[in-house]
């Protein structure tokens, strides 16, 4: 297991409570407290406060995200096939949480949107990332770049939306089931 720095211990205590509880629950104190970060620490990385460690997770997220969707499209698979494991995926990993763990770029981006621009930079960042992940999977596995560029952002719609559907119903059915259709489009 990998020891992770003051930095980082806020950094992923924040994309934490985010998943599971939003972006206006997870107060400064909370943040501090969940990250087990001593105070001072707090104020060193992130004198800003608590956009400025918002910003540092929703950038963290991303990233991690990215490299998991890009796991879903080998060189060479099918589309669909990447689709299924995406949405099957996500909807284990959502299960496995108890349904409390959902996207923290989607929860900060409905609470926060746009009153604060940094944290609507940094989501909007993150969208487009996964956007272009999904098409650079999907072309990966031999779909015409034009036509993956435009079905991505229809399937992290599509699956955005499952996600939260699942989420609020407890059940892993909304996301497999969208993942199954969105992957007939890919078929």
């Amino acid at each position: 297991m990998t020891a992770h720095s003051p930095r980082e211990q806020m950094i992923l205590a924040a994309m934490s409570l985010f998943q599971r509880e939003g972006y206006a629950a997870a107060s400064w104190r909370r943040l501090v407290q969940e990250s087990g970060a001593p105070w001072g620490s707090a104020y060193h990385y992130f004198p800003d406060g608590k956009e400025q460690v918002g910003v540092a997770a929703l950038e963290w997220a991303s990233q991690n995200v990215a490299a998991g969707i890009a796991q879903c499209f080998p060189e060479g698979g099918r589309a669909a096939d990447g689709i299924r494991k995406l949405f099957a995926g996500s909807a284990a990993q959502l299960a496995k949480s108890g349904f409390t763990a959902g996207c923290p770029v989607c929860t900060v981006a409905l609470e926060t949107a746009p009153q604060s621009q940094a944290l609507t930079k940094a989501c909007k960042n993150a969208f487009a990332l996964w956007q272009q992940t999904i098409a650079d999977g999907l072309i990966r596995c031999g779909m015409a770049p034009k036509n993956a560029e435009t079905l991505a952002p229809v399937i992290l719609a599509a699956f955005e939306g499952a996600l939260i559907q699942a989420r609020v119903a407890q059940s892993q059915e909304p996301m497999r089931a969208c993942g199954a259709q969105i992957a007939r489009l890919c078929d």
